[in-house]
């Protein structure tokens, strides 16, 4: 079960629209064995990519309450499994480097 709040779920959609093609090109040039060196650094750009999208999503707002006129500070909550999504970047990255180790020690089939 994937859960997400708000737009959380570009976390999954853009490093799965970074992830693949970068997999397929990769595997097309050099081979199935080295498809995750392209797996990985896709992942690295969508790790940047949410990071970046993640504090635009999340940054307060300044606005007025609607009744009294005070000034209020509106937080967005955009998350994904309950990670704010521009600190996701940095599991999609940690992930990234896992993946590249285990591919160059051959751990991965």
């Amino acid at each position: 079960m994937i859960i997400w709040r708000g737009w959380g779920i570009l976390v999954l959609l853009i490093t799965g629209l970074c992830c693949v093609p970068a997999g397929l090109v990769t595997e097309a040039v050099l081979g199935s064995d080295l498809a995750l060196f392209g797996v990985s650094g896709g992942m690295v750009v969508a790790g940047v990519a949410v990071f970046f999208i993640g504090q635009r999503l999340n940054a307060p707002r300044q606005g007025f309450h609607p009744q009294t006129g005070q000034p209020v500070l509106y937080r967005n909550q955009h998350t994904f499994f309950f990670v704010p999504m521009q600190y996701f970047a940095f599991v999609l990255l940690a992930v990234s480097v896992v993946l590249l180790i285990s591919t160059l020690l051959g751990l991965v089939v």
